[in-house]
């Protein structure tokens, strides 16, 4: 019998919704909005924060980049402290897609750069071939044509069996775009017709901004009529009102197209109604190639004077739109700087309120929130862990045959031998619990390898050279040793099956490990 677990149900239902982004992104942003909701405010996991980034991935194009950025950016941080790569590998993907919005191809190619480089090997094919996109594009915006084809043909390769998904549709468009830019109008034309091929095969709608992209590159090699097809649909308002950013760059290049053949009043219609579309939706960057073509439109009617005027408007247009582009890198970037510091100051005080100012080991605080953690992995099909209670036999002789000073000394130097236990083992921890009590944290040890260096610990406390501290008296201690999930895999089990061993230890005599 197959036992299918909370964790896996969230899994599934978390893939689900990452995938119907590709499918519908209104329908993933209400599934991931009702989710969220479910989790509640309180909720502090890696699922709440994926589902916020998957929400800002959707909204990218509705709204303002820089508060996105900001947002992505502080649950960056998150992921980087708690080793969440998956989530590490959407942040830099939904960052990579903000710089490349606003002009800024060297951090769009960063991020993509390292969206990949995190892209774990469960990942999905879909999942592979989003991040492969999104680096093919920034290394085509970088001027990289060589390094972005063999991206988009690496992304298409891994979903070339998904019909039910657009990113092949949508990486097709990219890639047919990206050979547009760079006069490759063979290789642009070869994209389009595998996009329109792939059309008709799966009778699927082409969408507004691959219309777009055909149009443009049927324009080059003259296959005017059928590019004219291709962004009619734009001059219908349900579509327009609906795609207003991809209708706008289509009724720009429609009235372009009208424009070159001499049909100077339907260029004239379709370049008010891209004016009109362009207002309504605060487009600054279309309403600015929108009186570039008027003014192109008044001089092929012979009207100078108002195709001066225009030009004039265009450029003053041009130069706000430019110092507007600027403006913006400058608050995301200053926005993800100021994240950036305030989380890095949000560390150091955390760190300090997480560690014993005497010795430098981490303190209970510490302890009840990372073996919380590490127990639930364990639950949940994770790696075993083993645990010791480390207490120093007779400590209050030292403090009254010396001082509280030499005592100290003692347990710093205590202190610095468990960190060099510990650091034998990725992820140990060494803490310090109160008086002369410690605890140490091992993860993914069995029981044999506990042993091992449990036993070598109380073996080197014993024989460090405590002369010049302590002159004639000796410090040892005695230690109790705990296994999870042999012992228990929560937190006061194991701890109490510790404690146990150690009163053990402590009344069969001091210096002595006492295992399960």
């Amino acid at each position: 019998m197959v036992v299918v677990t909370g964790r896996d149900r969230d899994t599934a239902r978390l893939a689900s919704i990452e995938r119907q982004f590709w499918i519908d992104r209104d329908v993933a942003l209400e599934a991931a909005e009702a989710w969220l909701a479910e989790l509640g405010a309180g909720d502090p996991g890696a699922i709440s924060r994926r589902l916020i980034v998957l929400i800002a991935a959707v909204r990218i194009h509705r709204t303002e980049p820089g508060q996105i950025a900001t947002d992505v950016q502080s649950i960056l941080g998150w992921a980087e402290q708690h080793d969440e790569v998956a989530l590490q590998s959407r942040c830099h993907d939904v960052l990579g897609s903000v710089f490349e919005m606003v002009g800024d191809p060297a951090l769009a190619l960063e991020h993509a750069v390292k969206a990949n480089n995190l892209l774990d090997a469960s990942e999905t094919p879909l999942m592979r071939a989003a991040a492969r996109k999104c680096l093919a594009d920034a290394l085509g915006s970088a001027g990289s044509l060589d390094e972005a084809r063999r991206r988009y043909a690496d992304a298409l390769r891994l979903v070339i069996d998904d019909p039910e998904t657009n990113i092949r549709y949508i990486i097709l468009n990219n890639l047919a775009y990206t050979e547009h830019l760079a006069h490759n109008q063979v290789e642009a034309l070869a994209a389009v017709d595998r996009l329109v091929g792939l059309s008709e095969l799966s009778d699927r709608q082409i969408g507004m901004s691959a219309r777009d992209t055909i149009a443009r590159v049927y324009l080059t090699v003259g296959r005017n009529d059928e590019a004219e097809r291709m962004l009619l649909p734009a001059m219908d308002p349900a579509i327009s009102d609906a795609h207003p950013d991809s209708s706008a760059a289509a009724l720009v290049a429609l009235a372009q197209l009208y424009r070159t053949e001499g049909r100077l009043e339907q260029a004239q219609l379709v370049i008010d109604r891209c004016r009109d579309l362009s207002r309504r939706n605060g487009l600054n960057r279309w309403a600015t190639e929108t009186t570039r073509e008027q003014a192109e439109i008044y001089a092929a009617n012979e009207d100078y004077r108002a195709a001066f005027e225009a030009y004039r408007h265009f450029h003053e247009q041009h130069e706000a739109l430019s110092a507007s582009e600027n403006e913006s890198r400058g608050r995301i970037l200053d926005a993800m700087f100021q994240t950036a510091e305030s989380r890095r100051e949000s560390d150091r005080y955390r760190e300090l309120a997480e560690r014993d100012p005497l010795t430098g080991l981490h303190n209970r605080r510490f302890v009840d929130e990372h073996l919380g953690v590490a127990l639930m992995r364990l639950r949940e099909g994770g790696p075993e862990l083993a645990v010791a209670m480390v207490d120093l036999d007779h400590f209050k002789r030292i403090n009254d045959t010396f001082s509280h000073e030499v005592g100290d000394e003692v347990l710093r130097t205590v202190g610095r031998i468990l960190i060099d236990a510990v650091g034998a083992v990725p992820g140990g921890i060494a803490a310090r619990l109160g008086g002369e009590e410690f605890l140490l944290i091992l993860p993914d040890t069995p029981a044999d390898r506990a042993r091992d260096i449990f036993d070598e610990l109380g073996c080197t406390i014993a024989d460090h050279d405590w002369w010049p501290i302590t002159a004639n008296l000796p410090v040892t201690a005695s230690i109790g040793v705990a296994l999870a999930p042999l012992d228990g895999d929560h937190s006061s089990d194991l701890l109490r099956a510790a404690d146990t061993r150690l009163y053990v230890a402590k009344q069969a005599g001091r210096n002595q490990v006492v295992h399960a």
